[in-house]
């Protein structure tokens, strides 16, 4: 099996996620392997592997790509989102808090300007002096700038150029979300078609996990990619027996995310897929404090927008939406069998891939950025709230959001776990 690592915001550096996330989760008796890439021709990356499992784990790396926005991008867009668009369901309290905050920082900037000016007015009398004064005064502030700027105001402005370059659609964005998105789909497109010396695919099953604005990224690859194989099918069998696709489809108005009979369902409908000669092989896709908790704010431009986009199949769902003439998310095509007869085949349409794909998000209760998805993509997605053992990580908003797979935090790296030996069950 493969599994691709795709990191979130900030200047990651190549492979510092992979290797972090890999080594949280290493098995205590497996040697980890490091191998050539490979698949594309990155050659910062690489395939790791542990001797004691059938993992393979590559990284996309898509942080050069964006250019640091300038400081006017990063104002006007946190104005629009904090005062502007309504906020999301996961920030109606919070971004109060945030509007306090700013509202008093403001405060305090202009008071700490004046107590400034009263206090050296006096000895600006002439020209010379206030000359003098402001040129050692600029390159004071010049100096503390730089030290600040390179960083806390340096990742931040960092972090939130992702965020603006890759969720912006504006014409000078468009060029890197271009090629952050078609190179995702040429590693997992690859690792699709990657097969082994016996002429037989290499990865029986592929697993997309995701971290922060990664989970925006992946989410948006995949979407393009099942596009490419909901329709691709090769080797289909002599009889067509699609029980498991209806199964899923009688659970539709009410999926059971509690004891996972609904993910488990999907789990036999990919089986029944790859049955049928299927080559669509993301079994499972797995999201890490993901911003698309806030999609209204972040993708659309109102919760009308949004919701309209997801009933044309622009944003896909779990369970996936409907078509209305046929009350179902798959249709009927025509295919050759292996013994050259017309077979019929329930195709799921190009938006049904959390069809057969499970949503697994996990999400820490105070970290802001990350959150609950089934409210905005559907109830078939199993979401999972956890809270960080140390208390001031517990506390300080957004202090859980780098805490995913950290080995102190636990909680939720034992929920990774779990995850990973039930695909491996499956």
């Amino acid at each position: 099996m493969a599994v691709v690592v795709i990191h979130g915001m900030g200047n990651q550096f190549p492979m510092d996620t992979l290797r972090g996330f890999v080594d949280s989760i290493k098995p205590n008796n497996a040697t980890l392997f490091s191998s050539p890439n490979r698949i594309t021709d990155e050659t910062e990356t690489r395939r790791l592997s542990f001797s004691t499992s059938t993992y393979d784990f590559y990284e996309y790396y898509w942080a050069h790509y964006i250019d640091e926005p300038g400081v006017g991008e990063i104002l006007k867009w946190a104005f629009n989102l904090l005062f502007r668009k309504k906020p999301s369901p996961a920030l109606v309290k919070r971004i109060w808090i945030a509007r306090i905050f700013i509202f008093i920082t403001l405060l305090i900037v202009a008071f700490l300007g004046y107590m400034g000016y009263n206090l050296f007015k006096e000895y600006i009398n002439g020209i010379l002096t206030a000359t003098v004064f402001g040129a050692g005064f600029l390159l004071a502030l010049r100096i503390i700038w730089s030290l600040v700027s390179n960083s806390v105001i340096g990742k931040i402005n960092s972090s939130l150029g992702d965020v603006i370059k890759y969720t912006v659609p504006s014409p000078k964005n468009i060029a890197a979300r271009d090629d952050i998105r078609k190179n995702g789909l040429l590693l997992i497109k690859n690792l699709h078609e990657l097969k082994n010396d016996n002429g037989k695919f290499r990865y029986r099953k592929i697993i997309v996990v995701s971290h922060s604005l990664g989970t925006v990224v992946a989410y948006d690859i995949l979407t393009s990619l099942f596009a490419q194989y909901h329709r691709k099918y090769s080797n289909v069998p002599g009889a067509i027996l699609q029980d498991d696709l209806a199964k899923l489809r009688a659970m539709y108005e009410n999926p059971v995310n509690a004891n996972r009979e609904y993910q488990l369902q999907q789990a036999a409908l990919y089986s029944e897929y790859k049955k049928l000669g299927n080559e669509w092989r993301v079994s499972n896709f797995i999201t890490l404090g993901s911003p698309l908790t806030h999609a209204i704010m972040i993708l659309a431009h109102s919760k009308v927008d949004f919701d309209r986009k997801k009933s044309q199949r622009e944003f896909p769902t779990s369970p996936p939406h409907l078509d209305k003439e046929d009350d179902h998310y798959a249709f009927e095509a025509t295919y050759k069998n292996i013994k050259g007869e017309e077979a019929k085949i329930m195709n799921l349409h190009h938006a049904a891939h959390f069809a057969e794909t499970q949503w697994t998000n996990i999400y820490y209760y105070n970290d802001w950025i990350g959150g609950a998805l089934k409210d905005q993509f559907g109830p078939g997605i199993l979401d999972i709230e956890v809270r960080a053992k140390n208390k001031w990580t517990a506390t300080i908003p957004m202090a859980s959001h780098t805490k995913y797979w950290d080995s102190k935090e636990t909680v939720s790296l034992d929920k990774l776990r779990e995850i990973f030996n039930e695909i491996h069950k499956l």
